[in-house]
């Protein structure tokens, strides 16, 4: 696949995304009531954005390259296929997990199986010390710092 080719379908697509989230945005957020900066105005500016920034990369994308002999951009490898493919499916496993078990300890379960599954690290100490780490750290700054909302858990609750 070429450059240019990449570049529009990736636009395309960063596109597509971008509309269908600013109508979300306006469907799902109410507007604020007598304030500039609402609930609204955030996601909203994140769409905008995106939708700008695509558009520059299909812009640039209908000019010719500078370097009409660029090389064809190589088929990813299978490891690399079936590594982005499980990525994916351990995030759509941690959002499946988080109502039942918590942000604690779904946290704890997909790091670690992500470290053995995908990374191929099988150390007990790294995987122990990432997991158990990124999810007391992440609840500390989310959870107690900034006083956001995380799941506890409906089978099991870990709090403290």
């Amino acid at each position: 696949m070429s450059a240019m080719a990449r570049d529009r379908i990736a636009g395309s697509v960063l596109f597509a995304v971008a509309l269908v989230w600013i109508v979300l945005v306006f469907m799902t957020i109410e507007p604020s009531q007598g304030t500039n900066a609402g609930p609204r105005a955030f996601p909203l500016f994140f769409g905008i954005a995106l939708a700008g920034l695509s558009l520059l990369i299909l812009l640039q994308s209908l000019r010719p390259y500078a370097d009409a002999a660029e090389p064809e951009i190589p088929a990813p490898t299978r490891n690399e296929s079936w590594s982005v493919a499980a990525t994916i499916g351990f995030i759509v496993v941690y959002g499946a997990l988080l109502e039942p078990l918590g942000f604690i300890v779904s946290t704890v379960l997909i790091v670690a199986a992500l470290m053995i599954a995908v990374l191929r690290i099988r150390a007990p100490v790294p995987i122990a010390a990432l997991s158990i780490g990124l999810s007391l750290g992440c609840y500390l700054v989310f959870g107690k710092l900034l006083g956001t909302y995380l799941p506890p858990g409906t089978w099991i609750t870990v709090y403290f």
